[in-house]
């Protein structure tokens, strides 16, 4: 699936956002990036998107409490409404009937009542009473396809608190968890590369295919450096640097083990919801590439990652994951340069009274074909200068 427009109506600090994320060609997936100032809400986007994408059990559960939620002042509804796009060869219903179109709205409203603000699934505008399409594709625990997974800017594979620990391995909980609490890690990948190992080594072949295929891609050209993905043991994923020398998952940088972690997680959740039969392919050129689509949220994608890493990560992403639909936010210049068509959007400064926006194709070329420090100077960023001013 994908998400084609994304609409939120008195939601944290958003008034009236309306974005359609769709390409001139009609497709969705790709590299899509939101950018701002620090308390512009490109969290809250996000955040807001995985809460129409989970719905409303799911998304209580994440969020425990929806305090603050609802835009001061507001004197309409506040709503976080998406349309999603069915792929007809991944997605189907939970139960038995007609599939939904291609192209349906889920709706959530936030009331005020009390002490916490009541979240509730909505009837869109234009469908009827029984409207139910939701319920039974993207926040049904039993149909089939409708992948998503998100991520906070807290990806560290180890350490999390108990109530994190229980969400991040509840099958409602645990692809979107480091997106809502600081406290969760994705200490579930390792545990998970060790059991692969271990069914390997049981000659299970369901594991062996699933732990050959993530080690294919990770060792294509992901690593800066000449460092390599060597070998996954009971001790979990080890490196190998130009000289030989072996690392393992805690003595690698913050950078090479938040990558690999949030890599090798969404391969985790995709076998998970496709199986691994059908899920990869291979181009022209013999490297492989995950073939099925699905939604993917990253909060800060250029935490803890050089700038020549930040550069490339988005092209290596949409090589080997063609069609997932990848939405990010930043605070560098140089990930936008990976930005597909109408794939960049800029939130205002808080209390501008600017509306967000994407940036026009004319902005959008300019970034895609500049230097950082011009990008800067960009409506994307929005810098009057790329130096100090007191040089």
């Amino acid at each position: 699936m994908y998400i084609s427009r994304v609409i939120l109506k008195n939601i944290r600090g958003f008034a009236d956002l309306q974005f359609d994320l769709t390409r001139a060609d009609g497709t969705c997936a790709g590299w899509t990036v939101f950018t701002g100032d620090n308390g512009s809400g490109k969290s809250s986007l996000l955040k807001a998107i995985a809460v129409g994408l989970t719905g409303r059990d799911t998304a209580r559960s994440l969020q425990p409490s929806f305090q603050g939620w609802i835009r001061d002042g507001a004197d309409d509804e506040a709503a976080i409404q998406l349309e999603i796009v069915r792929v007809a060869d991944d997605d189907a219903t939970s139960e038995s009937g007609r599939n939904p179109s291609s192209r349906f709205p889920v709706k959530l409203t936030l009331t005020n009542g009390g002490k916490e603000p009541t979240l509730q699934a909505a009837i869109p505008p234009g469908k009827p009473r029984n409207y139910a399409t939701p319920e039974r594709t993207i926040w049904s625990p039993d149909a089939t396809g409708w992948f998503s997974c998100g991520y906070g800017p807290f990806r560290r594979v180890f350490g999390a608190s108990p109530e994190a620990t229980r969400q991040m391995v509840a099958p409602t909980t645990e692809r979107f968890v480091t997106m809502f609490q600081e406290a969760a890690s994705l200490a579930e990948v390792d545990q998970w590369l060790r059991n692969l190992k271990h069914k390997e080594l049981e000659n299970r072949a369901a594991e062996r295919e699933q732990l050959a295929l993530l080690l294919e891609i990770l060792r294509d050209d992901l690593l800066p450096n000449q460092i390599t993905v060597d070998r996954v043991d009971s001790d979990g994923l080890w490196l190998k640097d130009r000289n030989g020398v072996q690392l393992a998952w805690s003595e690698m940088s913050d950078g090479y083990r938040a990558a690999l972690a949030l890599i090798a997680d969404i391969i985790r959740h995709l076998v998970s919801v496709y199986g691994v039969e059908g899920l990869a392919d291979r181009g022209t050129d013999g490297r492989i590439f995950i073939r099925r689509s699905g939604v993917v949220l990253i909060d800060e994608v250029d935490a803890h990652l050089h700038p020549e890493w930040q550069r490339e990560i988005g092209f290596w992403l949409k090589r080997h994951f063609p069609n997932i639909q990848f939405l990010v936010t930043t605070h560098s210049p140089i990930i936008c340069q990976a930005a597909d068509p109408n794939g960049l959007f800029v939130l205002p400064e808080p209390g501008s009274g600017v509306a967000p926006r994407a940036l026009t194709t004319e902005e959008y070329e300019k970034v895609i074909a500049s230097r950082p420090d011009t990008i800067l100077l960009t409506p994307a960023f929005g810098l009057h200068a790329s130096r100090p001013s007191d040089r």
